[in-house]
């Protein structure tokens, strides 16, 4: 079931200039990891994200060149899990990806938006959950409050606003199901060096 969306809450009374020194620190370091997503070596970039700003990257998972991360203490990023360039993965609600999952080029995956229906056109948001061996087409836009399950596939250029079944293939603004995904996924990814030898039986990322 997709999360209900909270208000993106403050602590204590607002004081203004407060918030104005948390605003400068948080374009700061906004600064510093778009700049870490131009690292020449995912290696070097992983090195970064996981000990100076505190994404829990597991072992084996790539991040391409180009990505912006939000509220990166709350990202998890699986095992063997590629994130491709010009991602933006949005950790200011928790976000979980899972194993050997695949996040094409220009994805955007989001914890937070406003409230169209606020007079005040607050923000809102809500945890996002991504299973093990999804695949997340070219510009797809994952909103807050979605999981979507093991093995499923958001094609390129949806608009995922509700749950995604396991190995259930959606697409379409918003996302519907429009397919089925075996279930006998066994798909990895390997480092570049010798990825695509003929017959190695691996796939390579988009």
């Amino acid at each position: 079931m997709t999360q209900p969306k909270t208000p993106l809450t403050t602590r204590g009374p607002f004081n203004e200039a407060l918030q104005q020194r948390k605003m400068l620190l948080w374009r700061v370091r906004d600064f510093w990891i778009r700049a870490t997503g131009k690292l020449p070596f995912n290696e070097l970039r992983v090195v970064v994200y996981r000990y100076l700003f505190g994404v829990n990257i597991a072992e084996g998972a790539r991040i391409e060149g180009g990505c912006t991360i939000w509220g990166p203490k709350r990202v998890t990023i699986g095992p063997g899990t590629v994130v491709n360039r010009d991602v933006i993965l949005d950790g200011r609600f928790p976000l979980t990806i899972g194993s050997f999952v695949s996040i094409s080029v220009r994805s955007v995956i989001l914890t937070l938006e406003h409230d169209l229906g606020d007079p005040e056109f607050r923000a809102v948001g809500a945890p996002v959950q991504i299973g093990d061996r999804v695949f997340i087409g070219t510009g797809s836009i994952v909103l807050p409050g979605v999981t979507i399950g093991d093995g499923a596939v958001v094609a390129a250029g949806a608009v995922v606003t509700k749950d995604v079944e396991p190995f259930t293939i959606v697409g379409g603004v918003p996302a519907r199901p429009i397919g089925v995904r075996p279930r006998n996924m066994a798909c990895s990814f390997e480092p570049p060096t010798d990825r695509y030898k003929a017959g190695s039986g691996r796939h390579r990322p988009s």
